[in-house]
């Protein structure tokens, strides 16, 4: 276990104490935690208690994304509840979720911004029947809305030269015309978001890219 992991994980374990190492499940790869998370609200009211297993990568920490999985099934399987049907939570859409672990993601950090609200949440919609705050959708669909709220871009024509851009398929100096909407200089349009398409990481950047393409072949068609 690398020195930054260590750390991370006595501090975690001393500010959590209803989780502990699963020693039988934890290997050479992979860090496992079990635990309990407790749901109170703000008035200190109890409203539910969830099994919880955290499972983090220690190759590369803290630039990883730990996963976490609801052991307890209290949680219907289903994509309503962006949980999979093994358990597998899904704590935000992927593009966030890559950017932190670029700026690298400490276990206590992880535990407060997404593990812990993804389960009040779920206390939350039940008793409302909506999330508190932002909802994705899901698959291809959430990446749509994704670009839609974070970038406002809706063209997908647009949004294929974009992620061509960031992938280096059209390579343009910042003072020359821009390959994405013709305008005189490419510094002063598209390039800032270009720019801000980069951190995501060329797997990503693929994998949007087909499914801009594909929804502009639905469009076209």
């Amino acid at each position: 276990m690398n020195t930054r992991l260590n750390k991370d994980l006595t501090d975690f374990l001393n500010t959590y104490f209803n989780f502990i190492i699963n020693a039988d499940k934890t290997n050479d790869g992979y860090l496992v935690l079990d635990g309990v998370i407790n749901v109170i609200d703000t008035n200190g009211d109890f409203w539910n208690d969830y099994e919880v297993r955290i499972v983090i990568p220690e190759l590369g920490y803290p630039h990883v994304v730990p996963e976490v999985y609801e052991s307890s099934t209290k949680i219907e399987r289903d994509d309503d509840f962006h949980i999979s049907k093994k358990g597998k939570c899904c704590l935000d859409i992927h593009h966030k979720l890559m950017l932190e672990k670029r700026k690298g993601i400490t276990l206590i950090s992880f535990y407060k911004k997404y593990v812990y609200p993804f389960f009040a949440n779920h206390q939350y919609k039940i008793k409302t029947e909506s999330y508190a705050g932002e909802e994705y959708e899901h698959d291809a669909d959430g990446v749509v809305q994704f670009y839609k709220e974070e970038f406002n871009l809706t063209d997908c024509e647009l949004i294929v030269k974009y992620i061509n851009c960031s992938l280096g398929v059209f390579k343009t100096e910042r003072n020359k015309q821009c390959p994405i909407c013709g305008g005189p200089k490419y510094k002063k349009c598209c390039w800032i978001t270009v720019e801000k398409l980069k951190p995501f990481g060329k797997e990503i950047l693929k994998l949007d890219l087909e499914i801009f393409k594909a929804k502009l072949a639905g469009i076209s068609s």
